[in-house]
């Protein structure tokens, strides 16, 4: 057993504790210290070292040093721990645990060495060195500068040096004094410097806390709701790849990402990898870059409880109603949560089962839970107690016609369940398929159809004058169709003249022709008992010309537009004509006050306070008159 052993420092990696630990015990060899420490005559790799167990064994059990705790502060597990599954990170752990454990723990963990271990030497920060020697009396290595991809500081925000120590060498010497650095990271711009130190909290973040957090089992989760929820996967688990590499590539840029081997041909193809790899391991690299971008750092992405957000996003927050309305728990959130998602054409279909009736509905996403209404959802079973009811009514002998009215379902619904379930014979829904057939085949003779829309067209061209053929046919309810079907000759010979294949349109002319239309139908609009508002709209459903907006936004009828600037009225103005209005129909009923006139005038306080003034005027000139 080991008489002693030196605490480990903040940060501390194993291979730097064993460093002190060999400096201090006076071995000579560093063959001496290897079997001290492991039973074996060469050291352990730097970043997942195995035989941690034996160590413990070795220290005197006072001072309460665990293999788990070791693996935990002293090692880049807990880097890895969330983006590795269950299974291959409890091996990861028994290999580090058990001294004969044989072969690369990184290749078992999923990472082949060469791509993990870009860097060819022990790194460090001048910074942390200094801080290290005024609070310890020595400096040490540390985890988060090994990490390749660290190469900012986030403690101090200085580069990440790389010192005259190959790794390779580390199984066979103990290096505890730091030498001077034999190359300098290149500079960045101000942006990528707070990008990387952004991305070095994150790595610092996980190995500090990553050993408390679940598996990517649970990783997996939290990616796929948050996937949804920020509308790069369906809510059937298909993921919107192209979307969500050109916005990775937006929030990224392509310098900081080529930085970490993440640019690929314009695009971020490590993104598939992640969203698709089931049992294989990826990176954590591009995990964080992916955990940045969804939830704006490591810490949130895992502390934040992201809760299926997703499925209530459309459908609303749970509880969910029940939509039957025999239920005693109707339309009250009795349902906690939606069965299945499925989609098509489109859209999203949810189906909710509700646990007192039975009742199992469908509802798209565009009908929300907030529209109780039983005919805007589809139901697919009406559930044992709907069918318990129905029984019993059907023994009582009740009609369909009263049964449909006591289960608030429609009669032909009744009829099909009662023939479903045994109670009527399929004769009876023959019977009333054959009487509905019936009704249906009672049609408007053709005559009397044809001198309806006739009539009807007749009437609507006297009162159009010089309205076109499209804007009359927004006003004929379906006689433009009809007569286009059944009686084009006579409707050719009666219709406005078509303008089409005219080659252009003499937008003069109809400028002059819409003055002429306009100027009648205001008279009309003022001529009118009730007043309406003369606005472009009003003027538009009078006249008949439904394109006139389209054609004033053209530009192509400027004396129209003239015309409308004068006569059309601004709020103030239409809300002094309605008082005048008002004033006179009151005063001609002996009922004129400010109470009465402000009610028939229906316009808000707010309006009406700079227009009190002239109502009273208006009120008092009529009092003398």
């Amino acid at each position: 057993m080991l008489s002693f052993f030196p605490t480990p420092y903040p940060d501390e990696c194993l291979y730097s504790i064993v460093c002190r630990y060999h400096m201090r015990s006076g071995n000579i060899s560093v063959l001496q210290t290897n079997r001290d420490l492991w039973d074996r005559t060469l050291g352990k790799t730097l970043f997942l070292p195995a035989g941690i167990k034996y160590i413990e064994t070795q220290i005197p059990r006072k001072i309460n040093f665990t293999a788990e705790r070791f693996i935990s502060e002293n090692t880049i597990f807990p880097l890895l721990k969330p983006f590795i599954t269950k299974d291959r990170g409890e091996t990861v752990l028994n290999m580090m645990e058990d001294v004969t454990a044989y072969g690369s723990v990184l290749s078992v963990a999923g990472l082949s060495g060469n791509k993990f271990v870009k860097c060819k030497y022990l790194r460090h920060c001048e910074q942390c060195i200094e801080d290290d020697i005024k609070i310890y009396g020595e400096s040490y290595w540390h985890r988060l500068h090994q990490i390749s991809e660290v190469l900012i500081c986030p403690k101090h925000g200085t580069p990440i040096y790389e010192a005259d120590i190959l790794l390779s060498s580390l199984r066979n010497n103990f290096y505890h004094d730091i030498p001077v650095l034999i190359k300098e990271i290149k500079g960045f711009s101000s942006n990528i410097t707070e990008k990387l130190s952004s991305f070095a909290a994150d790595v610092e973040w996980l190995l500090n806390n990553g050993n408390k957090l679940g598996y990517y089992e649970e990783t997996h989760k939290i990616y796929d709701n948050l996937l949804k929820s920020k509308d790069y996967r369906y809510l059937t688990g298909i993921s919107k790849c192209g979307r969500l590499g050109s916005a990775l590539m937006e929030f990224y840029g392509q310098e900081f990402l080529e930085l970490f081997d993440a640019y690929n041909s314009g695009s971020c193809q490590w993104h598939r990898r992640i969203l698709y790899s089931k049992g294989n391991v990826n990176h954590p690299v591009y995990h964080l870059l992916m955990i940045r971008f969804l939830a704006g750092s490591a810490e949130s992405f895992f502390k934040v409880g992201h809760l299926k957000p997703t499925e209530f996003m459309w459908f609303g927050e749970p509880p969910y109603p029940c939509m039957n309305k025999i239920c005693e728990y109707y339309s009250q959130g009795v349902i906690e949560r939606i069965e299945t998602v499925t989609r098509s054409a489109g859209e999203y279909n949810a189906v909710f089962i509700c646990p007192y009736c039975g009742m199992i509905y469908k509802r798209r996403t565009s009908i929300r839970k907030e529209r109780k209404n039983p005919e805007q959802i589809t139901i697919a079973d009406y559930g044992r107690k709907f069918k318990e009811k129905l029984t019993e009514l059907v023994i009582a002998g009740k009609t369909t016609n009263f049964i449909s009215n006591i289960l608030h379902y429609n009669f032909y619904a009744i009829l099909n369940l009662e023939v479903k379930y045994g109670f009527l014979p399929e004769e009876r829904i023959k019977k009333s398929e054959a009487k509905t057939k019936e009704i249906i085949s009672k049609k408007i003779p053709e005559e009397q159809q044809r001198k309806y829309c006739r009539d009807k067209w007749l009437e609507l061209i006297s009162t159009n004058p010089l309205a076109r053929r499209c804007d009359l046919y927004s006003k004929s309810g379906g006689c433009y169709a009809w007569l286009k079907a059944n009686d084009n000759e006579w409707f050719e010979e009666n219709a406005p003249r078509s303008r089409r294949g005219n080659g252009s349109v003499d937008w003069e002319r109809r400028d002059a022709e819409y003055i002429e239309l306009l100027k009648i139908t205001i008279e009309k609009i003022r001529d009118e008992e009730k007043p309406r508002r003369i606005a472009l709209t009003t003027i538009m459903k009078s006249s008949g010309i439904c394109t006139l907006s389209k054609n004033l936004a053209s530009g192509r009828l400027p004396k129209t537009q003239a015309f409308l600037d004068e006569n059309l009225e601004s709020a103030e103005q239409w809300h002094k004509r309605k008082i005048l209005w008002a004033v006179k129909v009151l005063r001609e009923q002996g009922r004129l006050n400010l109470k009465r006139l402000r009610v028939i005038v229906c316009i808000t306080p707010k309006e009406f306070d700079p227009l009190r003034e002239f109502t009273y005027d208006a009120m008092h000139c009529f009092d003398n008159n």
